[in-house]
């Protein structure tokens, strides 16, 4: 479970100190796949890297499975990042290395035997559907398929929760689909808890069962997704709702009409 409670981050820009995220209040439950939705700018992104203390909160706590992990450092927060594993917008695989070395190197680095990287690797690349991908390199692949090489490699270590920033908003509907789809069976066969920030409504609707609202660095609104979305209490998250609505409607017509 993790808990937080009272979070600040501030950012100093051009001599002024900029409040990114405010009195930030959340629980999130084992086994929750807990979106995080808001308008760009909002303090999402911010938000998830201060969970694994990417980025050091200013004041708060932050209490992962009863540890209070704000003042973590040395191997305690090395031990800390290993059971977070994280994907990204953009993927971040290394290009010049295969699939098979990108999936292997945060078990290299953590200093396993070649034998027990090569079964796991290729454990990794069986749950993940890219077996006949091992040797590719990342341009030779599709988007969806380099988001799988990152899913892999975040699952390498054997973590308990996984950290999603945008993991989908690259990609195409279909390939989406895909990716949730791949999470939310990996979250019911394995239990792993999943917190993931996106701008998309219909990521939400597809695999959170809890959400939260951010905007302008405060948590508006947080509970259960169908209640939030369907029984919205404050204008932000309507509006917002409204917005993504109209947004969704009218992708669709372009569609039809092309």
């Amino acid at each position: 479970m993790i808990l937080i409670r009272g979070l600040y981050k501030s950012f100093e820009n051009e001599g002024k100190e900029m409040e990114v995220l405010k009195d930030v209040n959340l629980v999130i439950e084992d086994g929750d796949i807990f979106g995080i939705i808001g308008p760009s700018g909002a303090g999402k992104s911010t938000l998830i890297r201060c969970l694994n203390l990417l980025e050091k909160p200013n004041k708060g706590e932050i209490i992962v499975d009863g540890v209070n992990i704000t003042s973590l450092n040395g191997k305690k927060l090395r031990d800390l990042r290993k059971n977070m594993g994280m994907i990204f917008q953009h993927f971040n695989l290394l290009q010049n290395s295969t699939v098979y070395k990108n999936i292997a190197f945060p078990l290299e680095i953590s200093g396993y035997s070649k034998d027990f990287i090569d079964k796991r690797v290729m454990e990794l690349l069986e749950l993940v559907d890219l077996k006949d991908k091992k040797d590719a390199y990342p341009s030779m692949l599709s988007g969806g398929q380099k988001q799988r090489v990152a899913i892999a490699r975040a699952l390498a270590l054997n973590p308990k929760y996984i950290l999603s920033d945008e993991a989908t908003s690259a990609l195409d509907p279909l390939t989406t689909r895909s990716i949730l789809g791949l999470l939310k069976s990996l979250n019911k066969k394995y239990g792993l808890t999943i917190i993931l920030i996106t701008h998309e409504m219909e990521v939400v609707k597809e695999i959170c069962n809890k959400v939260a609202f951010i905007n302008d660095g405060r948590i508006i609104e947080w509970g259960n997704t169908y209640d939030l979305l369907n029984f919205p209490k404050s204008a932000e998250v309507k509006q917002f709702i409204k917005e993504s609505s109209l947004r969704i409607d009218k992708e669709g017509l372009l569609k039809n009409v092309s």
